[in-house]
């Protein structure tokens, strides 16, 4: 695997893992990856066909009937990026899956567009989650913040009215945050709730 595509399986790899279909390495570059996909997937039990469509401009009828057959929910979304990104519908990027880099090469959707617009949609996901704007989240991860720290942080601070670099700040390499969020008077599990139990899981 050349370097370009080290780069981009550490942003988007976490989709491929989700759904099993190839084990691609964890490099340093992008620690996120595994939590943005797994947040999402958490995020969206529901009628997950319809949120897809809705973000990616995709048949519905298509990703239900794709989830239904079984078509896990990271190689679902990675389909319908590929479809929003190179024109093609759904179901005919699906058919095509495999390798997605080599899916992506064939629909002439570059490595750089790809990481782009991957890059795009976590930082809107963790600055939503935030409760603050891209812009304000992409500054304090210029800054070195972890977008997992900077998600449960905003979380915090705007429970306490406090500002989300002091509170930031606060997390230490000896305390958790469940402890920061104590000091500024938050329930950690009102801001993160425990996922749903697995028999509540489902495709849809």
């Amino acid at each position: 695997m050349n370097m370009k595509k080290r780069i981009l399986a550490g942003l988007l790899g976490g989709a491929l893992l989700l759904t099993g279909s190839q084990a691609l390495a964890n490099p340093p570059e992008m620690p996120d990856r595994d939590k943005f996909w797994e947040e999402e997937a958490k995020a969206h039990t529901g009628d997950r066909a319809k949120y897809i469509s809705e973000k990616y401009g995709v048949d519905s009828a298509q990703v239900e009937a794709a989830l239904n057959d079984g078509v896990h929910f990271g190689d679902v979304k990675f389909a319908a990026a590929l479809a929003k990104l190179s024109g093609k519908s759904f179901s005919e990027v699906l058919a095509m899956r495999v390798d997605w880099f080599q899916v992506a090469e064939k629909l002439g959707v570059s490595h750089e567009q790809l990481k782009a617009f991957f890059e795009q949609e976590r930082d809107e996901h963790f600055a939503k989650m935030a409760g603050m704007d891209a812009k304000t989240f992409k500054s304090l991860l210029k800054e070195g913040y972890d977008p997992h720290d900077i998600m449960i942080a905003g979380k915090i601070a705007q429970e306490s009215g406090k500002n989300v670099k002091n509170v930031l700040d606060k997390r230490k390499i000896n305390n958790t945050w469940e402890d920061v969020a104590k000091s500024f008077g938050v329930d950690m599990k009102k801001i993160m709730p425990p996922p749903p139990h697995p028999q509540h899981m489902h495709n849809r």
